[in-house]
């Protein structure tokens, strides 16, 4: 894991974020840290379950939808102060109650970072 600690990790995650959608659910990430560069993403994970990139897509703050598989540091995303990215799985729909969420984003200033945070769905 990256130099940052997991409590500041913790507050990148917008909570409430978390819910199905038509195609899966999707969650939202917001910096409130420091500029960064996203330079790769690892699977996200939902209670220890794993989701493929390949079926993952990260919507940037202005609108642009990123197949996170592309995420790496030849097409790397800029993460500014402020910016928020909703990540979207497609997959069944999870079941209603609370989750344990792992998002890990591959960072050029930092390394792996673990996002780790808990949600929940009505």
């Amino acid at each position: 894991m990256g130099s940052v600690p997991a409590f500041f990790l913790q507050k990148l995650y917008v909570k409430g974020s978390l819910k199905n959608i038509a195609a899966g659910f999707e969650l939202s990430i917001r910096n409130t840290l420091a500029p960064g560069t996203i330079v790769g993403l690892m699977a996200l994970k939902v209670d220890g379950a794993e989701y493929p990139l390949e079926h993952t897509v990260a919507i940037l703050s202005d609108g642009t939808r990123v197949s996170a598989a592309e995420v790496s540091a030849s097409t790397p995303l800029r993460f500014s102060v402020g910016d928020q990215v909703t990540i979207q799985v497609q997959c069944p729909p999870l079941a209603a109650g609370m989750h344990r969420l792992l998002i890990c984003p591959k960072t050029k200033e930092a390394g792996l970072l673990e996002i780790s945070a808990q949600d929940t769905i009505a």
